[in-house]
């Protein structure tokens, strides 16, 4: 499970990171005007719902498949392919709001979301020595994040702007949904120029090796499964439980959620540092089992701005764990298995994660408010409890880790 040292510009990949911050940007601020504005325009909840459900059902029909191509023909290809694709989705959501296109355009989007998924966290190992990798994900975790939340955070300043330029909120929309889908080109185009000398050397058979190791990718899922189904009865959630708590609705919950999502990126800056002092490993347990501690404790406090608080705190600690979590199922498998690694990680968390936020929904609808917590943190108990036994505790593993060089 060794691999060659690989020594590519740090520039380029640093680059290559910043390149995904145009496209990320549109897709906070879409995310946010699905769900929040579409409504306002005559959309009905049943026609948001199916555009944000076509997405993910698409996303975890194409992301196997993509993975074996990622794996068979290379990451750079796919990557650019998927920002494109995701690109002109984007600007179809600028030019119309005819409910058929946005449909086959949210299709798009959980194509170019599988694209990116079964190919970004993999080309970044490619092109990063081990020692480098916790910092290089931390690094795009941050992007990711940061860009996102400020994407949804522009509604925010948009009453502002009506007021002083006398624009309407329905062409202050339109026009922020082009500007941005046009910038969303900027990625594609910049992966096609930073990537086009790149010799992909992982699979030179072009034969995909199937996924030999198929046990550890199973403990993986499990984990990532068992907390990904306690997460969807209450973090998807948040808003609705904020509402039917305290009485406070999107005006206030929307910047706190945003807020939320600029800190995950920030404190990810810390992953490395907690991996150099506590070990990767035990960093993951550390940070997610902090993180469920301040998640249980939000179904106990009576005052919104203390809970809203406690939200944040309790995102950045389980979200700390992210580029650490990517960095080291990462670095377990060998370069020609990674894209569908990548795949198979993403589907077996939301795909439960999705499921349970159904019953989530159905708890909060009648009114046990604490209950979903309660829930939550005992699928996080159990996923970290088999995280423990499965990677931490197990002789065999800790051994496999160590001569891999993916330990160092």
């Amino acid at each position: 499970m060794s691999e060659p040292s690989t020594t590519p510009s740090p520039r380029l990949v640093y680059v290559l990171i910043i390149s995904f911050v145009p496209i990320f940007l549109a897709l906070g601020f879409l995310q946010i005007a699905i769900s929040a504005w579409l409504v306002t325009i005559g959309f009905t909840p049943v026609e948001v719902g199916i555009l944000i459900s076509a997405q993910g059902i698409a996303v975890i029909i194409t992301s196997i498949p993509l993975g074996i191509v990622s794996d068979v023909y290379g990451r750079r290809f796919l990557l650019i392919l998927g920002n494109l694709v995701g690109a002109l989705a984007l600007l179809v959501f600028a030019l119309t709001l005819d409910f058929w296109p946005l449909l086959w355009a949210s299709i798009a989007l959980g194509f170019a979301e599988g694209a990116s998924v079964t190919t970004w966290n993999a080309l970044l190992a490619d092109l990063t020595d081990p020692p480098h990798r916790n910092r290089i994900f931390s690094l795009s975790f941050v992007m990711i994040n940061v860009t996102t939340g400020i994407g949804l955070a522009l509604p925010g300043v948009f009453p502002v702007l009506q007021t002083a330029i006398g624009i309407s909120s329905y062409s202050i929309h339109r026009t922020t949904l082009s500007v941005l889908g046009a910038a969303s080109f900027v990625s594609p185009l910049m992966f096609f120029l930073l990537l086009r000398n790149l010799k992909e050397t992982h699979n030179p058979g072009r034969r995909w090796s199937g996924l030999k190791n198929m046990g550890t990718m199973v403990r993986l899922g499990i984990v990532a499964g068992t907390i990904g189904f306690g997460a969807g009865f209450i973090i998807p959630l948040v808003g609705t439980w904020f509402l039917f708590r305290f009485g406070v609705g999107d005006d206030y919950s929307g910047p706190i959620l945003a807020l939320s999502n600029i800190l995950i990126g920030f404190s990810a800056v810390a992953s490395p540092r907690l991996a150099t002092r506590f070990g990767q490993m035990r960093a993951i347990l550390l940070t997610t089992g902090s993180s469920m501690l301040f998640m249980l404790s939000m179904a106990f406090i009576p005052v919104f701005a203390v809970a809203a608080a406690v939200y944040v705190v309790r995102s950045a600690l389980m979200n700390m764990a992210g580029p650490l979590i990517d960095s080291f199922s990462m670095s377990i498998f060998p370069p020609e298995q990674r894209g569908v690694v990548s795949a198979l990680s993403n589907i077996t968390f939301r795909l439960p994660n999705s499921l349970s936020t159904y019953f989530g929904g159905v708890i909060l609808g009648i009114g046990l408010l604490e209950f979903p917590f309660y829930i939550a943190s005992g699928f996080y108990i159990v996923g970290l409890v088999a995280f423990y036994l499965f990677f931490v505790a197990s002789k065999r593993f800790q051994s496999e880790y160590e001569k891999s060089g993916a330990a160092s």
